[in-house]
């Protein structure tokens, strides 16, 4: 799920677990990850109006040049994966 802030950070998220939310927001330099409560995370984010594909596009090549934390790295490499599968299996 793509997020978007009242700050207009725009974040990504890589983790639901229920109670706690992890995600990544875009931000200069290497990439780290946020995780936050799932109360705190529906006061400050709202679903973003553009695709996931866009928002990994514009995060992984952010990386490519900047770097990220394994955590971020793994998280967008596994939610990459699950969007292929999920595409793929439509057609």
């Amino acid at each position: 799920m793509v997020v978007i802030n009242g700050e207009r950070i725009t974040a990504i998220v890589i983790r639901n677990t229920g109670g706690m939310i992890t995600l990544v927001p875009m931000k200069g330099g290497r990439l780290s990850a946020k995780t936050i409560p799932f109360n705190d995370f529906r006061a400050e984010w709202n679903e973003a109006g553009y695709s996931l594909s866009q928002a990994m596009t514009t995060f992984l090549s952010h990386i490519m040049k900047w770097g990220a934390s394994s955590e971020v790295s793994q998280g967008l490499s596994r939610l990459a994966a699950r969007d292929r599968f999920v595409v793929n299996s439509l057609f």
